[in-house]
């Protein structure tokens, strides 16, 4: 099996060194640990000293490996160190010396991305969990749909559940909106017609989104609620036994903003004491993501369906049975 050493390399201030990987080269241009192959009979560190010496004309000292792992057949050894001088580059075509955190803003050769992520969140551990209602907590999106077509076919107005989720994904202002300047109606007037029906297909149909039962009672830390619906989410969550995951709710009658106005965070946060690097905004929409950013936290978007490949969120899944291992992965 070939080996790999991936320097872990700080310099006095903590800031940990990455590099470019050059153009023609495997993985160009994303971002990686430096290091290199392990020669016959070399140890990994010894394998680490020469090729930062070759590659970055880097010296290092303190070096002892943290953690290995191993992807398409190649055992990569990850070692600490540290470094006094500035590297000169040779092979990359970038590098840079940055907090822990902010390896999340950064695009990382395969190899490299789980140890990032776990270096990144590790500084500090994320200790509370900020969700949004509908499409995240719980599985609305099915009810919402029926209900939208109900209404729409109620008006004389033909449309499909494809189109009406597609809508829908983006708020239900934007979807009554559109629908309206389509077929002459008015928005406002369609309201209360939407409404009815989605109270009679959400009694019927709403479910907690596959995964987030165990999600909230695997992650560690407390949980808050940010929703535009009003309370009757807490009477989903109640019935669904979710509600008693949750420290504390923001919901429509409270009066904030709506998303992503980050006044409702904010008001949590200001509430709990919370330190907002402690804090992740998870939500399956741009716009909640959107919040936990201006709030000052992370975000994290539970995109199911891949409807949202540019959101610039710093966390992402398309299950939420992988948010305990994504948020809070273990130490290095």
């Amino acid at each position: 099996m070939i080996e790999v050493s991936a320097g872990i390399i700080r310099r006095e201030d903590g800031r940990v060194l990455i590099c470019r990987r050059g153009e023609g080269r495997s993985n160009a241009h994303l971002w990686e640990f430096p290091g290199g192959k392990l020669e016959a009979g070399e140890s990994p560190c010894d394998c680490l000293k020469r090729e930062l010496l070759e590659e970055l004309s880097l010296p290092v000292e303190g070096l002892r490996e943290i953690c290995r792992s191993e992807a398409q057949g190649i055992l990569f050894h990850f070692i600490e160190g540290t470094a006094q001088a500035e590297p000169r580059l040779t092979e990359h075509e970038a590098f840079a010396f940055v907090e822990e955190r902010e390896m999340l803003g950064y695009a990382f050769c395969p190899a490299d991305t789980e140890i990032a992520r776990a270096l990144a969140l590790n500084d500090p551990p994320l200790r509370h969990f900020f969700w949004d209602f509908d499409g995240t907590v719980m599985d609305t999106y099915p009810a919402m749909t029926e209900a939208f077509v109900r209404m729409a076919a109620r008006l004389g107005v033909d449309i499909s559940h494809q189109r009406a989720l597609s809508l829908l994904k983006n708020n239900l202002t934007h979807a009554l909106r559109v629908l309206a300047d389509e077929n002459g109606l008015d928005a406002a007037a369609m309201v209360p017609l939407y409404r009815e029906k989605e109270r009679e297909t959400l009694r019927r149909m709403a479910r907690p989104v596959a995964g987030i039962p165990e999600a909230l009672r695997a992650l560690p830390g407390r949980h808050y609620l940010v929703t535009h619906r009003d309370r009757a989410a807490l009477d989903y969550l109640d019935t669904m036994g979710l509600k008693g995951f949750f420290a504390d709710f923001v919901v429509e009658d409270d009066g904030f903003p709506r998303k992503p106005a980050p006044d409702s965070l904010l008001h949590l946060v200001r509430k709990h004491g919370l330190d907002p690097a402690e804090c992740v905004m998870i939500g399956d929409r741009p716009l909640d993501t959107a919040a936990g950013r201006n709030a000052g936290m992370l975000s994290c978007l539970l995109d199911e369906e891949g409807r949202f490949p540019d959101d610039p969120c710093e966390l992402r899944t398309a299950s939420a049975t992988e948010l305990p291992a994504l948020l809070c992965p273990a130490k290095p």
